[in-house]
């Protein structure tokens, strides 16, 4: 019964009004799905008994109907599969079935107890196997095992149970829907695509053909698109928010909406067109989304729209804030809006967003102050950026040619999935015009190598690979190794991402505290697979930077002493691995690491004399041999073991112009096309040495007051100078190791830029970390920023340098006075 309220506000509409406060019921709706798909029905009455306990034979039919092995149930067959589950049993065709699935098992007695409560354990474990897991992937600790893995895919949402419990129909419909919403095993897809289904979440219903008459009859208009429905649709979800079934992509079958409370009011009368109802008072504000028609709105510009009659609703959540708003018209006609539009997010700048629409990139410069609304929550874009990422959805509302606001959804990227073999793009549904990113780097799907871990997003029509690895040491696992969410390797702690590594690095997996172990980083740098030691394929090259015996855990709490190397490959990742003889010849070597029962096997790489020449950015090449646009370049320096070993990642931009020698050329590999992809320089730029003063000489007792980047510390060294002033110095953990003055230009700087220094009418670069000094006396020195030196009333800058350019050097230092 709808009661009519006049409402009479100044310069508003009048509006008759009465709240709908009752939550909706998601189980009624959870159990139409699981009826549609033929899992789980009511009885002969059509009641869902709800309450009533799910027994062992019950939950073994239900577990099959949710399986691929649906229609493998043979009925009629005189097997008896448990001495208590005869053939003439009810249940005995579904309990073979799902023996036969390996789904579940009986007792050691030989029996199956069919007319046992299914406890939550139980109930989790037969899922988990529907979903392709083995008891292999417990671990031995049951059911712990089988409760950390089902948590960790978010299976027991809503369940509400704990171990030991008998469940219900309700508790288990929640389970089997939460099923059906998950990924199986080593696959991108979820369980319910086996019923040639989706599920899309978080999808509001914005009409039917009952509030836009342009709709047929037998469709509906969705945030995630039009759908077409046969005697399934209910009316009501119109307006609602929730999870939507799809099947063959354009079906409709079934909808759940998310706790709602539904305020419905009627619009009688018209005085003004600024605002529907009193904001203050119903807790609405003018950019509170408002559905008319196939149209979103603003609930500013919604006003301009409603006439007397109209039905105006409020959505709102638990907490009794407005989520949105829907203005259902009398009349069937249609307009739009395009006010609001719709990207998607590719990259984030401090002040902007890099977005995808319609086959094109495009930046929208957004600042930290703009209204961003979240989850129907309003905020503001620079609370909330932080938490977007690629392929996120960004609603923009423009005001003429500013911004009004926008609003942010998470995005649907499938993945990760670890790249095993060369039909890995038959993991996501793609066309001929997909794009493919390797590393930010546009590639085609035959670079796509091993152990790449990729990413699909639908909405930016991409696939994304990324190739970061890290090796080490596996040392730990949080909280426990039974759920492991976090690892620490090698003394870094790392978070797992998907379900392939939990089950490598859990109890349930073959690798243990000490092994050496190669992490496969995803896109946010999050563990998204795993590779043992014992894996013989992997193989790496890299630049030895440290050697030595130390202690390790078992994952019984002991130690034990083990012989390892630190090596940097050239992406400029520091790996760690234990081996079995002490390699302190090899520090300071470029070597390549093989492994055989979990220990790392190195040799010296030597012989590679035959690139040289210089360096050309702009045709992406050293000498005549092309470089790749993704090559990764690490300079070293260290020649001998005793040597201090340091390296720096750079890039070819920086060694542009410079003439490299083949004694320069440590390394390098080429990929199929025949490109370096990997080089390995020895000392060619000089940046991985400090630069700064020498302040005081003590020559008598060798003692040297230094200042490196404006910190001041007195070392006694085995080298002798009685020169103060600029200097390059390679520093150990004990002191000076090395230094050498820096060589002065002959003349001062007559320009300074933030890159660049001219000279006597020569541009000279500025290295990227160059030291300003101001001379405050005659050997006293206060550090000062570059720009205070551009910027500041000085009448002579020194620029100091470590070798010619054209070799690789750059300004390192400079003196204002």
């Amino acid at each position: 019964m709808k009661k009519i309220i006049s409402i009479i506000l100044t310069a508003v509409m009048l509006i008759a009004a009465v709240p709908v406060m009752a939550d909706w019921d998601n189980d009624e709706d959870i159990m139409s799905l699981l009826s549609e798909l033929n899992i789980m029905v009511g009885d002969s009455d059509g009641n869902l008994r709800l309450d009533d306990y799910v027994s062992r034979a019950e939950f073994a039919k239900i577990a099959v109907a949710s399986s691929s092995y649906k229609n493998t149930v043979a009925s009629g067959l005189k097997v008896s599969p448990f001495k208590d589950v005869t053939y003439s049993h009810w249940s005995a065709a579904y309990v073979k079935a799902a023996v036969s699935a390996g789904i579940v098992s009986g007792y050691l007695d030989g029996t199956f107890k069919p007319d046992n409560s299914v406890s939550y354990e139980e109930a989790i474990t037969m899922i988990l196997k529907v979903l392709g897991y083995t008891d292999d992937d417990f671990g031995v600790s049951y059911p712990y095992g089988q409760i950390g893995l089902a948590e960790n895919l978010e299976l027991t949402k809503n369940v509400d149970a704990v171990q030991g419990e008998a469940l219900t129909r309700r508790q288990v419909a929640n389970l089997v829907y939460n099923a059906l919403n998950t990924k199986m095993k080593d696959s991108s897809s979820k369980l319910i695509t086996i019923f040639d289904c989706e599920v899309i979440e978080g999808v509001t219903i914005i009409a039917s053909h009952n509030e836009d008459s342009s709709l047929g009859t037998d469709k509906i208009y969705t945030t995630a698109g039009t759908y077409e429905f046969n005697d399934n649709f209910d009316s009501d979800y119109v307006g609602r928010r929730g999870d939507i079934v799809i099947k063959n992509g354009d079906d409709f079958v079934s909808f759940t909406p998310r706790d709602q409370t539904v305020e419905e009011y009627t619009v009688t009368n018209v005085i003004g067109s600024d605002t529907i109802l009193d904001g203050d008072m119903y807790d609405i504000n003018s950019n509170t989304t408002v559905y008319y028609k196939s149209s979103t709105l603003t609930y500013e510009s919604a006003a301009s729209e409603a006439s007397a009659g109209d039905t105006f609703k409020l959505f709102k959540n638990s907490s009794g804030s407005v989520d949105y708003c829907m203005l259902i018209a009398q009349s069937s006609q249609l307009t739009t809006s395009d006010s609001v539009k719709k990207y998607i997010i590719y990259s984030l700048l401090s002040d902007a967003v890099i977005c995808y629409n319609n086959g094109s990139f495009e930046q929208i410069n957004i600042t930290d102050g703009t209204t961003c609304y979240k989850d129907s929550t309003k905020s503001t874009y620079g609370s909330v950026k932080s938490s977007m990422a690629m392929g996120d959805i960004l609603y923009v509302k423009m005001n003429g040619s500013s911004i009004d606001y926008v609003s942010y959804e998470e995005g649907n990227m499938e993945g990760p999935i670890r790249v095993t073999s060369s039909s890995w793009l038959s993991n996501f549904t793609t066309n001929g015009s997909t794009a493919i990113m390797r590393n930010g780097t546009k590639v085609t799907s035959s670079d796509i190598q091993t152990n790449d871990i990729i990413y699909y997003s639908e909405d930016l029509n991409m696939i994304l690979a990324y190739t970061d690895k890290v090796t080490g040491i596996y040392e730990k696992a949080s909280p426990t190794k039974d759920s492991p969410t976090t690892i620490t390797v090698s003394g870094t702690e790392y978070t797992i991402e998907s379900v392939e590594a939990f089950n490598a690095l859990s109890s349930s997996g073959d690798i243990a505290y000490g092994d050496t172990v190669t992490l496969l980083l995803g896109r946010t740098g999050e563990v998204a697979g795993v590779i043992s030691g014992n894996d013989t394929s992997i193989t790496a090259t890299g630049f030895v930077i440290e050697t030595g015996k130390k202690d390790f855990s078992n994952s019984d709490g002991t130690t034990y002493s083990s012989y390892y190397v630190r090596l940097v490959t050239p992406d400029g990742t520091e790996n760690e691995y234990t081996t079995s003889s002490d390699c302190s010849s090899l520090k300071c070597a470029v070597v390549r690491v093989t492994f055989k029962d979990g220990k790392a096997n190195l040799s010296k790489q030597t012989g590679y004399n035959s690139v040289s020449g210089k360096v050309s950015y702009s045709k992406g090449t050293i000498g005549s041999t092309e470089l790749a646009d993704d090559v990764n370049i690490l300079d070293t320096v260290g020649t001998y073991s005793d040597d201090v070993a340091m390296y720096s990642k750079i890039y070819t931009q920086r060694i542009d112009g410079v003439t490299i020698s083949t004694s320069s050329v440590l390394y390098y590999s080429m990929n199929t096309a025949g490109e370096i992809d990997e080089l390995i320089l020895r000392d060619v730029t000089g940046d991985s040495y400090d630069y700064g003063l020498v302040l005081k000489a003590d020559t008598t007792n060798k003692s040297y007051t230094i200042d490196i980047d404006g910190s001041q510390s007195t070392y006694t060294t085995s080298f002798s100078t009685s020169t103060t002033g600029p200097y390059k110095f390679r520093m150990d953990s004990s002191g000076i190791d090395y230094m050498i003055a820096l060589t002065q230009h002959s003349s001062n700087i007559s320009e300074l830029t933030t890159t660049t220094a001219t000279i006597s009418k020569q541009e000279y670069l500025l290295s990227d970390k160059v030291v300003v000094y101001e001379k405050t006396g005659v050997s006293s020195y206060m550090k000062i920023s570059l720009n205070d030196a551009i910027n500041g009333d000085y009448s002579k800058l020194t620029a100091y340098y470590d070798k010619a350019q054209t070799s690789g050097g750059r300004i390192r230092v400079i003196i204002a006075q």
